[in-house]
């Protein structure tokens, strides 16, 4: 074992486990110690009945395979915060431009949509993905909401959970979305402007 820390960078507070996979007879083999996905869902399995020996409050969360939903990963929401900061970036530069510094800030918005544009285009394939999980998460909500005057506490955490998952979900599509028009224009005759200049 050389470290174990535990991170509560995410939502979920979670374990960053760092070992040497050392087999009995001292060779080291990955493929031994920890296996296939089988063989480390067993690990996952015994480390929770052994925590929860000590900490009987301890909750453990659902396994995709358990519910047959996409887990849409937090990379992905990594990359929207990203995009997010270069579109604020982009609309301040539009509300910064004045006949003055036209050439300068077009110079700045031709290189920034160089990026933001394909980033955002990747972005929207990727959430096509998980477009089928947000519908069930959409109808699972719903369903929640009718039955929340009979809830236990345990519906009410799933309802709330599914909620932050529907709302970050739809703020994902709102900043993918919201990308105006006259950006999309600028960046299309500012790519047919260096066109020309080549």
């Amino acid at each position: 074992m050389i470290s174990a820390v535990v991170h509560m960078d995410e939502k979920t507070p979670h374990m960053h486990l760092c070992f040497v996979p050392l087999t009995e007879d001292g060779r080291l083999s990955a493929k031994e110690i920890v296996g296939n996905k089988k063989k480390l869902t067993q690990w996952q399995d015994r480390f929770w009945e052994h925590m929860v020996k000590k900490y009987p409050d301890l909750e453990r969360g659902e396994s995709a395979s358990e519910t047959g939903r996409d887990h849409i990963p937090p990379r992905l929401f990594k990359e929207a915060v990203h995009l997010n900061r270069r579109k604020e970036q982009i609309m301040a530069i539009l509300n910064d431009t004045n006949p003055f510094n036209k050439k300068t800030k077009a110079e700045e918005l031709a290189a920034l949509l160089d990026k933001y544009i394909p980033g955002a285009e990747a972005m929207r394939t990727k959430l096509r993905k998980y477009d089928a999980a947000y519908r069930e998460l959409t109808a699972e909500n719903a369903a929640l909401e009718k039955q929340l005057g009979a809830a236990s506490k345990e519906s009410v955490r799933k309802k709330l959970e599914i909620s932050q998952k529907l709302g970050e979900l739809e703020e994902l599509h709102r900043m993918v979305d919201a990308l105006p028009p006259e950006i999309l224009q600028a960046a299309k005759r500012a790519a047919a402007y260096k066109a020309q200049e080549r």
